[in-house]
């Protein structure tokens, strides 16, 4: 199945896949599955904690005899806490997600994350059960005591079980003044988990799908039906 989305919210993989960038999370879009995982990023964190590892190690293994034996402890004690974490967490950064929508098994799946690693299943909710999508956003209403909306825009992807339970799928918060493309993210990512699932995406009151010209960034004027004759036959 080929799955349409927006050139400027897309991003080419080199391995033919397309990803949309959310909240400290991405979209990894091909034809047949959906992957919702932590961004590039979050790789950085795990590679201090094993330069930390290495350096206590180093440190123990060149001064061992000469440093204090509660220090000795405390070093020991803090590798073997932060070698395993941080080597789940890097591989989870970088092969791990979140959430799963495969079209071959026909279901979405959250997984549990333990250690920032997609481990086990959290939640399993097969293709017939989802009855909507629905995009939310925050911020954009005044607030009663002052009459001023927020500066901020928080963009949510929510998928609606026919039992009226809501998980969500994808957050994107953005400036206010760039809402627009907080909403064409979120959509894009909604209508490729739509056209998996074959569910529809509910849009938020006072929204309307418009279309973009890519090149000016304008909205393409609506076609005028053509008039129809009433003359006779």
């Amino acid at each position: 199945m080929s799955i349409e989305l927006p050139g400027h919210v897309v991003i080419q993989r080199r391995d033919g896949r397309r990803e949309v960038l959310l909240h400290r999370s991405m979209a990894v879009i091909s034809d047949d599955k959906i992957e919702i995982k932590s961004a590039r990023g979050t790789v950085v964190l795990p590679l201090i904690g094993l330069a930390l590892a290495v350096g206590a190690g180093t440190l123990m293994a060149s001064r061992g005899t000469g440093l204090p034996f509660w220090l000795l402890v405390g070093l020991l004690l803090f590798c073997l806490f932060m070698v395993p974490f941080s080597v789940m967490s890097l591989i989870g950064s970088i092969v791990g997600a979140d959430v799963v929508i495969d079209a071959k098994k026909g279901s979405a799946t959250w997984q549990q994350g333990y250690l920032g690693m997609g481990i086990g299943t959290r939640e399993l909710v097969p293709f017939h059960k989802i009855d909507h999508l629905e995009v939310t956003i925050e911020g954009d209403q005044p607030d009663r005591w002052r009459e001023e909306t927020d500066s901020l825009r928080q963009f949510a992807l929510t998928l609606v079980k026919k039992s009226g339970k809501r998980l969500t799928l994808a957050q994107v918060p953005v400036p206010a003044y760039g809402q627009a493309d907080g909403m064409d993210r979120t959509l894009a990512v909604g209508n490729a988990v739509a056209a998996l699932t074959g569910s529809a995406v509910v849009l938020p009151e006072g929204w309307e799908l418009v279309e973009i010209d890519t090149a000016t960034g304008d909205p393409v004027p609506a076609k005028k039906p053509k008039r129809r004759s009433s003359r006779p036959a």
